[in-house]
C-alpha cells in the first residue's frame, strides 16, 4: 500500500427523516443565507417544500436555483456563481443526485473566484477557496455527496471535464433511503452501475499486492451483485436502499482506493460519449466496461481472476485466464440483469465509426501520452476499445 493522506470532512446523517435536521445543523454552524440548488422536477416538489419550511422555521434565508440537467451544464453553473456573488450567499445546499451536487460544487468554487469558473476545469487556475456545501441525497450513484470531484459539461465546446479539490467536499450529507423509493427503475440501475464502476476504477490498479483495501472493495462489489436486482424488484426495501446509498458514498470518497494507483479509463471513455452524444453517464459505463476489461485483462490476469472468484464466485477449477474471462462475462450479465446497455448502438442513434477518432482526441492523457493504470493506454489503444464497444 502506498502512503496517503486521507480526510473526509463530511458529516453523514443517515436516517428516515434526515432532511428534517437541516435547519438545526445549519443554524448551529451560523449559516444564514443559502443557495438551494435542484433540478426543479415536479416529483421533487413535495421534498423541496418540506426543506423550505425547515429553513424558514430556522430563520435561514434561501434563494432557489433550479434547472440542473443530467450531464450538468456550465451555463447554469455560471448563473449560480453570479447569483451567489449578488446575494452574498454563505452556503449551498444541493437537493438531488450527482448532477445537482456537481453543479453546486462548481458554483461553490466559482463564487470565490474572480475569473471564469471554467478556468478550473481547463487547469488554468487552482481552487483556493469555496463556499461550504451540503447535500440532501435523492439519487445514490456518483458518490458526489462526500467526494472531492465535480464533473461539468461545456456544451459550447463539447467537453465534459472534472475538477478535484478538497475545498469542494461537502460538509453535510443528509441520507434518507426513503427519498429514493420513487426513483424509476432505470435510474436505480444506472446508479448501481455507476457505483460498481467507481469501485472497479480503484480496484483495477497498478499495484500487484492484495490487501485490506482490495478486500473491502471486493466485499462492496459482491454486495452490489447480490442486491442490485433485488433493489429493482423491491424499490421500497429500506435495508437494500440503505446499502446502496452507503456503498455509493464510500465508492467515491476514495475510502476504497487508498494506497492504489487508480485506473479511471472506463470513465474517460464514457465521459466523451456523454459529451459528444449527450448520453446518460451510467449507460456509458456499462457500455464501455466490458470492452475495456477484454482489452486489458491479460496484463493482470491474477487480479482479474481474483475479481471473478471473489465477486462472482467463478469456479476455482478453471485456469486463471479462464476465470478472468468468465469474470468479464459475468460482469456484463450483471449489467444485463439490471437492463443496462452493453454496446454503443444501444444508446446512440446510428453511431458512425468515423466519430471514434474525434472521441479519442478529446480524452486527456498524461505527459507520456497515456491514460489508465492496469495498462497504460495510448490513443491507438483507446480507439480499439471504442471499436470493440461499437460492434
Amino acid at each position: 500500500m502506498k502512503d496517503f493522506i486521507y480526510q473526509v470532512p463530511t458529516k453523514f446523517i443517515k436516517e428516515n427523516g434526515a432532511e428534517k435536521k437541516i435547519g438545526n445543523e445549519l443554524a448551529a454552524a451560523g449559516l444564514k443565507n443559502i443557495l438551494l440548488v435542484s433540478s426543479g422536477d415536479s416529483f421533487e416538489m413535495p421534498l423541496m417544500k418540506e426543506i423550505e419550511e425547515v429553513l424558514r422555521t430556522s430563520n435561514i434565508i434561501y434563494t432557489r436555483l433550479q434547472g440542473v440537467q443530467p450531464n450538468p451544464h456550465l451555463t447554469l453553473v455560471r448563473e449560480g456563481v453570479q447569483l451567489c456573488k449578488r446575494e452574498k450567499i454563505d452556503f449551498i445546499l444541493a437537493v438531488g443526485g450527482g448532477s445537482v451536487i456537481d453543479t453546486a460544487k462548481a458554483i461553490a468554487a466559482g463564487a470565490c473566484y474572480e475569473g471564469d469558473v471554467w478556468d478550473f476545469f481547463e487547469r488554468k487556475s487552482l481552487i483556493e477557496c469555496a463556499l461550504p456545501i451540503g447535500v440532501v441525497l435523492t439519487y445514490p450513484a456518483t458518490g458526489s455527496e462526500s467526494s472531492n470531484v465535480a464533473v461539468i459539461n461545456n456544451t459550447e465546446v463539447q467537453k465534459k471535464l472534472l475538477i478535484s479539490s478538497s475545498w469542494i467536499i461537502p460538509r453535510y450529507a443528509f441520507l434518507n433511503p426513503v427519498l429514493t423509493y420513487t426513483l424509476p427503475e432505470r435510474m436505480t440501475a444506472r446508479g448501481i452501475t455507476d457505483i460498481f464502476s467507481h469501485i472497479c476504477e480503484r480496484y483495477f490498479c497498478e499495484e500487484k499486492t492484495v490487501g485490506v483495501v482490495d478486500r473491502m472493495a471486493e466485499a462492496s462489489l459482491k454486495t452490489l451483485v447480490e442486491i442490485g436486482g433485488r433493489c429493482l424488484r423491491e424499490p421500497q426495501n429500506y435495508e437494500l436502499r440503505s446499502e446502496i446509498m452507503w456503498i455509493g458514498s464510500i465508492a467515491q470518497n476514495n475510502f476504497l482506493g487508498l494506497g492504489r494507483t487508480q485506473d479511471w479509463c472506463v470513465h474517460a471513455l464514457g465521459n466523451e460519449l456523454s459529451a459528444l452524444f449527450n448520453c446518460i453517464h451510467g449507460d456509458t459505463l456499462s457500455v464501455m466496461m466490458g470492452s475495456w476489461m477484454r482489452y486489458v485483462y491479460r496484463f493482470d490476469i491474477p487480479r482479474f481472476s481474483r475479481y471473478a472468484r471473489c465477486v462472482f464466485g467463478v469456479d476455482d477449477n478453471l485456469t486463471p485466464e479462464q476465470q478472468a474471462a468468465a469474470g468479464i462475462e459475468r460482469t456484463e450479465r450483471f449489467f444485463e440483469a439490471l437492463h443496462m446497455p452493453l454496446k454503443v448502438k444501444e444508446i446512440v442513434n446510428h453511431p458512425e465509426e468515423n466519430n471514434i477518432q474525434r472521441l479519442v482526441r478529446q480524452i486527456p492523457l498524461r505527459a507520456d501520452g497515456t491514460t489508465g493504470a492496469v495498462r497504460r493506454l495510448n490513443r491507438s489503444d483507446l480507439e480499439e476499445i471504442y471499436k470493440m464497444a461499437w460492434q
